[in-house]
């Protein structure tokens, strides 16, 4: 073993964190330049253990959350397999 630590740093992680924060909030403010009126549509997913649940105002918001609670899951299940290595 030569002791060097595999991985991302902390501040690595915090530095690409801030990013795609920065990110987010910058495509927000562009999608709202051109938006008028218009209707609200709403979701969630509420996560129980490795369990996703989705709930939705339409049918495409439960859809859109279905398959945002399956990505979780799937990470999840990722990391369990793999292990939590670096914290």
């Amino acid at each position: 073993m030569s002791g060097k630590r595999e991985g991302m740093s902390p501040e690595g992680f915090l530095l690409a964190g801030l990013l795609l924060l920065l990110l987010g909030i910058l495509l927000l403010v562009l999608g709202m330049r051109g938006m008028g009126e218009g209707r609200v549509e709403g979701g969630g997913v509420i996560v129980i253990g490795p369990l996703p649940i989705a709930f939705g105002t339409s049918e495409g918001m439960a859809k859109a959350m279905a398959a945002a609670g399956l990505v979780l899951a799937l990470l999840f299940l990722f990391l369990l397999l793999r292990g939590w290595k670096g914290f």
